[in-house]
């Protein structure tokens, strides 16, 4: 998979998340929240010692960060250390300006170094969105991605989906299943407060009804 910036932040976001990271989700409030994919992918770039666009191109060939970072010269813990004093910053400013408690930022800071420790040994690259969405529709619609593909040509999801026998509304819910999952979860363990749940909800489900609707 070709991964641009947004591609690449994309990937590290769902793993912050998954480690609940965000300062906003430390307080249970809403308002502006503070994610540090973008904190930790600038820290590994600077010690890298790598403009972005050289730090995708790198992850787009397969390698992991470990692996760029040794073929570098620079040590993984040393890159580890630079990613987690980045996140430190930022949970720094958020208790100075009371947005997180001293105890707040400890447990996050731990949970960013597991976050860390995972992102700098994984590989980044994924599967593509479209084939992720092809996969879950060609599951509900009961029929392979492949044949999917080829009855998609000048039609849509959801006359697809008609055309054997589903629902549009079914199909919907079926894309959604996984995000809502996920959301579902992040409240249940307190990173994400119900409002900002139905809000990120509501979105994605706004772009999963232009996306079934759309013709190939």
């Amino acid at each position: 998979m070709m991964l641009g910036s947004r591609k690449l932040a994309a990937v590290v976001a769902a793993g912050a998340l998954a480690g609940g990271i965000g300062v906003g989700a430390a307080t249970g409030g809403g308002g502006k929240r503070h994610h540090a994919p973008g904190v930790l992918l600038k820290a590994a770039a600077q010690y890298l010692q790598l403009d972005r666009a050289e730090l995708i191109k790198d992850v787009r060939s397969g390698q992991t960060l470990a692996q760029i970072a040794t073929a570098r010269g620079k040590s993984v813990n040393g890159l580890e250390a630079a990613m987690v004093a980045a996140a430190k910053a930022k949970f720094d400013a958020a208790v100075t300006a009371g947005k997180l408690s001293p105890a707040q930022e400890q447990t996050k800071l731990q949970r960013v170094q597991k976050l860390v420790d995972r992102l700098v040994n994984a590989k980044l690259a994924r599967r593509p969105a479209g084939a992720r969405v092809l996969g879950v529709a060609a599951k509900y619609i009961g029929i392979t991605p492949t044949a999917l593909r080829g009855e998609l040509k000048g039609k849509s999801l959801a006359q697809v989906a008609t055309a054997h026998g589903k629902t549009v509304s079914g199909l919907k819910d079926a894309l959604l299943k996984p995000f809502k999952a996920r959301l579902d979860k992040a409240v249940a363990a307190g990173r994400l407060n119900s409002a900002d749940a139905q809000a990120r909800l509501a979105k994605v489900s706004a772009r999963v009804d232009a996306l079934v609707n759309k013709t190939r």
